[in-house]
C-alpha cells in the first residue's frame, strides 16, 4: 500500500512539473520502454539545445513581449522539431484547449506527419495523466486539422497550402526550405516568402506570436528575410522588420560566451590538431558533444566548408569566403600605388527592371598594367539612381577615364536606355567605344574569368574606397548572399578581359629593330587591337 501511495505521489509531482514546464512535459511522454510505468525514467536525452528550445517555446507561449516574433537557426539533427513540431504544439494545446494554432513546413505530406505525431501524443495515456481534460473531437481522423472539445484548432499546411478558415493564435514554421537545390533557386525563395506573407501574416492578430525555425540554407532564406537588418528588403518600403524579431542562432561549434552560459557549456582552448586547424585558438565547445564531437565537426567542416558553415553553424558564407576567398584579394591602400601606365577599361552592371528594384547600378573603371595586372580604380559609382543619373554617370566615367572599351548587356543598349545614352554622347561630344554583352543566366559561371584571374592575385582592389566594405563581403558571401550587384560587374570586367590589350612597358633606351620578332609581335597586337575596336564600334 505504501508503495503505490509513493508511485502514485510521483505521477502527481510529474504531471504538475510537466503542466508547467516544457521540458518536464517532453521527458514525461518519452517514458523508458523498459520501464515505462516510472515517470522518474525517460527515454528522452536532454541535450543543451533542447533546454534553450523549451524556453524559447514557454516565453512564445506566455507571450513575452520580446518573444511574439521569433527566428531560431539550428543545424540538423538536433532534436528541434521534436520540441518545436511535436510536444510544443501538444503541450501548448493541453495546456490551453481553445488555442488556435497553425504549424506550417516545407509541404504538405510532411506537415501531416506533424499532425500524426501530435494526435498520438494528445492520445498517449502520459499527455493524459498531465492534461486530462484536453480530449479531441471523436471522429475527427485528418491529419492536417486536430480540433479539440473546447474548440481549439491545430493546422498542419505546407508552404503554398492555404491557411482559409484557420485563424492562428500562435503560427509556427518549421523548415519551410527542404533543401539546398530549393535555397538556390531564387523563385523557390520568393515562393516561400509570398507564402509567409500572405498566409501566415493574414492568419495572425494583435496578440499572435509567430516562431520561425530552420537551418540557415541561403542570406536570401525566410531567417534572412525577416531577421537580417542588412538584407536589401530593409530600404524605406520595409524599414522595421528585423527590429520586430528576436533572433537566435545554435551554433553547432559555440564560441560567444552568453550563448554558452544561457546553453550550459563550457568554452574551452582545444588541443586536438584538427579542431585547432578548422576552428582556431579561441576557447569553443560544442553543442552536442555525445552526438557530435569537435573532431568530428572539424573533419565535416573540413570535406564540406561551405555546407558546413551555413547548415551547422547558421551562417550560408563563410567568413573567409567560399567562392572569392579572402587570401585572393589583393589591397593597394592609396592613389601613389597605382601604376602610371594604364590602359583603361569599364563595365557597368544596372538594375533597371523590375525584379530588380532592390539592386544597385554599379559603373566604373579598371586599369590593366604592363603585367597584365587588374587595377580597380577608386572611384566606381555604385547606387540606386534612375535612367537619366545613370546616363550622366557613365559620361562622367567616360570622360574622366577615356577607357578602351566600355563593357555593358546588350539588352539595355537596344531596350533601354541605349538611344538616351548615345544622344547624350553626341551632345557632350565624349565618345566611348560600348561592347555589347550577352550574359549568362548562372552567376557563378560568369564569374570564372575573374575569378582565376584573383586565384592568381591578379586583381587589386582599393582598400581606401568608401565602397569597399560592401565590396568585400559580396566578395566572401558569393554566391549565398543577397546582394551581388559588385559581383556583376566585376564579372563583366572579367568576361571583356579576352578583349583586352594590357598597358604598354615603360620606354626604354632600348630601340627595337624594325622586322625584328618584337616588331612583329607589337605589329599583330596593335592590328588585333584596331580590328576589335572596329568590330565593336560597327556592332553598335
Amino acid at each position: 500500500m505504501q508503495e503505490e501511495l509513493v508511485k502514485a505521489r510521483k505521477r502527481f509531482d510529474a504531471a504538475a512539473g510537466a503542466r508547467d514546464t516544457l521540458l518536464e512535459y517532453v521527458k514525461l511522454t518519452m517514458p523508458d520502454p523498459q520501464d515505462p510505468d516510472d515517470v522518474t525514467r525517460s527515454a528522452y536525452q536532454v541535450t543543451p539545445q533542447a533546454r534553450l528550445l523549451c524556453q524559447i517555446m514557454e516565453k512564445v507561449e506566455q507571450r513575452h513581449p520580446d518573444y511574439k516574433r521569433v527566428g531560431v537557426s539550428i543545424g540538423p539533427q538536433t532534436g528541434k522539431s521534436e520540441i518545436i513540431s511535436r510536444r510544443a504544439p501538444s503541450w501548448m494545446t493541453g495546456r490551453n484547449p481553445r488555442l488556435n494554432m497553425i504549424l506550417g513546413s516545407y509541404n504538405q505530406d510532411f506537415a501531416n506527419e506533424f499532425g500524426d505525431d501530435v494526435r498520438a501524443i494528445v492520445n498517449s495515456q502520459a499527455h493524459k495523466l498531465v492534461f486530462p481534460e484536453h480530449e479531441l473531437r471523436v471522429g475527427g481522423a485528418a491529419k492536417s486539422l486536430l480540433i479539440t472539445e473546447k474548440g481549439g484548432k491545430a493546422a498542419f499546411v505546407g508552404v503554398g497550402g492555404s491557411g482559409t478558415g484557420k485563424p492562428a493564435d500562435i503560427f509556427l514554421v518549421d523548415d519551410p526550405i527542404r533543401n539546398d537545390d530549393d535555397a538556390q533557386s531564387e523563385v523557390h525563395r520568393q515562393r516561400v516568402w509570398n507564402w509567409f506573407t500572405k498566409v501566415a501574416n493574414t492568419r495572425i492578430h494583435n496578440d499572435s506570436a509567430v516562431v520561425v525555425v530552420h537551418t540557415r540554407w541561403h542570406e536570401d532564406d525566410l531567417l534572412g528575410r525577416l531577421c537580417d537588418p542588412d538584407h536589401p528588403l530593409r530600404n524605406k518600403d520595409y524599414a522595421g522588420i528585423a527590429d520586430e524579431w528576436t533572433y537566435i542562432n545554435i551554433p553547432a561549434v559555440v564560441d560567444d560566451p552568453k550563448l554558452a552560459k544561457a546553453l550550459g557549456l563550457t568554452l574551452e582552448v582545444q588541443d586536438d590538431p584538427l579542431v585547432r586547424a578548422q576552428f582556431g585558438t579561441k576557447p569553443i565547445a560544442a553543442l552536442w558533444p555525445q552526438r557530435f564531437s569537435l573532431n568530428f565537426l572539424a573533419k565535416q567542416k573540413r570535406l564540406d566548408k561551405r555546407g558546413f558553415t551555413a547548415l551547422r553553424m547558421g551562417k550560408p558564407a563563410p567568413d573567409d569566403g567560399d567562392y572569392f576567398k579572402a587570401t585572393d584579394i589583393v589591397p593597394y591602400h592609396s592613389m601613389d600605388e597605382l601604376p602610371k601606365n594604364l590602359r583603361k577599361y569599364g563595365a557597368s552592371d544596372h538594375a533597371v527592371t523590375e525584379k530588380q528594384k532592390n539592386d544597385a547600378s554599379v559603373m566604373g573603371c579598371v586599369g590593366i598594367d604592363d603585367n597584365d595586372d587588374i587595377w580597380v580604380l577608386p572611384d566606381i559609382v555604385w547606387d540606386r539612381m534612375e535612367t537619366d543619373g545613370i546616363v550622366e554617370t557613365l559620361l562622367a566615367q567616360f570622360k574622366a577615364h577615356k577607357p578602351q572599351l566600355w563593357w555593358m548587356e546588350s539588352e539595355l543598349i537596344s531596350k533601354s536606355f541605349g538611344p538616351f545614352l548615345r544622344k547624350r554622347m553626341v551632345e557632350e561630344q565624349i565618345y566611348t567605344t560600348i561592347d555589347p554583352v550577352t550574359v549568362a543566366k548562372d552567376k557563378k559561371a560568369r564569374a570564372r574569368s575573374i575569378q582565376g584571374r584573383m586565384r592568381m592575385h591578379k586583381v587589386h582592389f582599393p582598400v581606401f574606397a568608401t565602397w569597399w566594405s560592401a565590396a568585400e563581403k559580396q566578395l566572401l558571401t558569393f554566391p549565398y548572399a543577397t546582394h551581388d550587384d559588385f559581383i556583376d560587374w566585376l564579372a563583366h570586367i572579367g568576361l571583356g578581359l579576352t578583349k583586352e590589350v594590357g598597358a604598354a612597358a615603360p620606354k626604354s633606351d632600348k630601340v627595337v629593330k624594325v622586322g625584328s620578332v618584337q616588331w612583329m609581335l607589337a605589329q599583330t597586337k596593335r592590328r588585333a587591337m584596331k580590328e576589335q575596336r572596329e568590330k565593336v564600334a560597327a556592332s553598335w
